[in-house]
């Protein structure tokens, strides 16, 4: 059920969509109140626009709704659709990421993670695999992007072919959001996407008596702590893959998002196998390399969500060099043997959580 709370500083909104639990906290600025009225009522006013936003893009981007924009676009194929411009700008933006990914990211893979099943263990075969394969690859979606009124469409040229968007999604939103309270007048929130973090505005004066400003997540949370100032950054815990309960790293960021890919997110054991749900579109087996969860680290939550997967099936050498080319964008590895890795422009601001010992 979707709640709004009140806080020290703010507001809280939780509410469930994209199959995920979401969290939206919005603080008051510098010098305000929240006891003033016209204060609660724009905070309170945002954050109604924010739920009315997600759930545009839930009816928009699901799979499973017949009349979102997905869902006609697979079942009229190869038939173009008509589509808002959200979806056609999101699935160009994704097209571009996947080019970038040297291979590790295709939103075409849907045909590929529909046969597989994490909480059941359903695990596909070789044949299942290869016959979904075919299927696969960006040159099957054509878009079609309208300027100003004229209308965007999409077109999937294969009809077994099926977009996931799971992998770009979040990040997009994150942003939408962002930019959607920045219009209302709201200078300090934190929204968490289901482990898709995004800050604006420094942390507030911390309030002892005051629980975490932030709901902890999967991959990554937000910790409270000591400040004396509003221009102290946000605590971003970046998950410990052998430990989810706990954080591994530390991240201290006063704007922007963090993104954490990670193989412990949903998982299955068949035979003493493990596999994870990140899928590497050349074989539509769970990736390998000696990464178990790569963090990347953002203005635009986008950028953070875009690149987050790639980064985890590279490699963290190869991931390490990839993301040190890219400008504004830092990156955290943590190894399968539990070591962290990272790019030089977030060292400053990185601190370590030694992994405890299991009994």
């Amino acid at each position: 059920m979707d709640t709004v709370q009140e806080e020290t500083f703010g507001l809280v909104q939780t509410l469930s969509v994209f199959d995920t639990n979401i969290s939206l906290h919005l603080m008051v600025s510098d010098r305000e109140d929240l006891s003033d009225q016209t204060v609660y009522t724009r905070l309170k006013t945002a954050l109604a626009s924010c739920v009315e936003r997600c759930q545009f893009f839930e009816e928009r981007l699901s799979r499973t709704r017949p009349i979102s924009d997905l869902s006609r676009a697979h079942r009229e194929a190869p038939k173009p659709v008509e589509v808002s411009h959200e979806t056609a700008e999101l699935i160009e933006a994704a097209l571009v990421y996947g080019q970038k990914s040297r291979g590790c990211f295709d939103i075409t893979m849907g045909t590929v993670s529909a046969l597989w099943d994490f909480h059941t263990g359903k695990i596909p075969t070789s044949r299942m695999l290869a016959r979904a394969l075919e299927h696969v690859g960006a040159e099957r979606v054509r878009i079609e992007r309208g300027e100003g009124s004229a209308s965007s469409f999409l077109a999937i040229s294969d009809p077994e072919t099926m977009l996931d968007l799971g992998g770009i999604a979040k990040g997009y939103i994150a942003d939408d959001l962002a930019r959607l309270l920045e219009a209302a007048g709201v200078g300090r929130f934190v929204l968490d996407l289901g482990g898709n973090i995004l800050v604006r505005g420094g942390r507030p004066a911390h309030d002892p008596a005051s629980d975490a400003v932030h709901t902890p997540s999967s991959n990554s949370k937000a910790l409270s702590g000591e400040a004396s100032s509003h221009s102290l950054p946000w605590k971003i815990g970046i998950v410990n893959p052998r430990d989810p309960a706990r954080s591994r790293a530390i991240v201290e960021i006063t704007e922007g998002s963090v993104v954490t890919s990670g193989i412990h997110e949903r998982r299955c054991i068949r035979g003493g196998k493990i596999y994870h749900h990140i899928l590497d579109p050349r074989t539509g087996m769970p990736a390998s390399s000696d990464v178990a969860s790569a963090t990347i680290i953002a203005q635009r939550s986008l950028d953070a969500d875009g690149f987050s997967t790639t980064a985890l099936m590279l490699g963290s050498e190869e991931a390490r060099d990839y993301i040190e080319a890219m400008p504004g964008i830092e990156a955290v590895f943590i190894t399968k043997n539990d070591t962290v890795i990272w790019t030089s422009g977030i060292a400053g601001a990185l601190s370590l959580i030694p992994t405890l010992p299991t009994r």
